[in-house]
């Protein structure tokens, strides 16, 4: 069993914020695979969209100092395996599987995913959610998830509407295998209110919404708060939440 990987770290989920499924300020172990289907504007992760140039991955040598050394692609699993293990600080509360898509390499993924689940961790699926037929192979698998909303800003496809749709699938098979789930939404100035209401109502009685700002932040407290408000109007008063990306104010990955 082969993956492409990116990198395997310790740190702090910096994502969530306070609504249920979010793991926002616990401690977890990183495993970010390479390769994605999409291209959104304000991908943080471009390095590793093209998996075929991904020619090497590193992984942390003691948790959360920071310190890498590199290996070859493809990895084996019992190599991917050995690295969780070594940064396990005991205090641990999921490993985060992110990408790029880590859905796009389902056999591997499903494979490392079982491995955890019997070593005794919780699973935290980070996907942008746009294959539900995938993402329905490892939902059993699957303890806490975040799965994206893509705005029609972030121009990650032409079939914009066709994506989100699939996103909120997913959402639909990752509850129904029993996954705390959120959905995240990425908002810019260019985001329409009405297209907030639109997801706001696909997810009425399904899950939780984060509205996150693209970083660096262009937007007002005024812009933002008037989405937030459109949206809990819909969702109700607590399936609505902020979310930034933390973990770049600490200054940890």
């Amino acid at each position: 069993m082969r993956l492409i990987m990116a990198e395997v770290f310790n740190s702090w989920q910096g994502e969530g914020g306070s609504v249920e499924g979010s793991a926002f300020g616990r401690r977890q172990i990183f495993v970010r695979f390479a390769g994605c289907d999409l291209n959104c504007l304000w991908c943080d992760s471009r390095e590793y969209i093209d998996a075929s140039r991904v020619s090497r991955w590193r992984r942390e040598v003691e948790p959360f100092t920071g310190r890498f050394e590199y290996r070859r692609n493809p990895a084996s699993l019992e190599e991917v395996v050995e690295s969780v293990l070594n940064l396990d600080t005991g205090d641990v509360h999921s490993i985060s599987y992110t990408g790029g898509e880590p859905t796009l390499q389902i056999g591997p993924l499903k494979a490392l995913m079982g491995e955890m689940k019997e070593l005794g961790f919780d699973n935290f699926l980070e996907t942008h959610g746009g294959l539900p037929e995938f993402v329905g192979e490892v939902a059993e698998l699957t303890d806490y998830a975040s799965v994206d909303v893509k705005d029609e800003s972030a121009r990650a496809t032409p079939d914009w509407r066709g994506l989100v749709l699939r996103e909120v699938e997913s959402i639909r098979i990752l509850k129904r295998a029993g996954a705390k789930v959120y959905a995240k939404l990425v908002v810019t100035p260019r985001t329409r209110v009405e297209n907030v209401r639109w997801y706001a109502e696909l997810l009425k009685g399904l899950a939780p919404l984060v509205i996150q700002p693209k970083e660096p932040m262009e937007m007002s407290q005024g812009e933002l708060m008037d989405m937030y408000r459109e949206a809990a109007l819909i969702l109700g008063r607590k399936n609505v939440g902020l979310s930034f990306q933390v973990h770049k104010y600490l200054n940890v990955l």
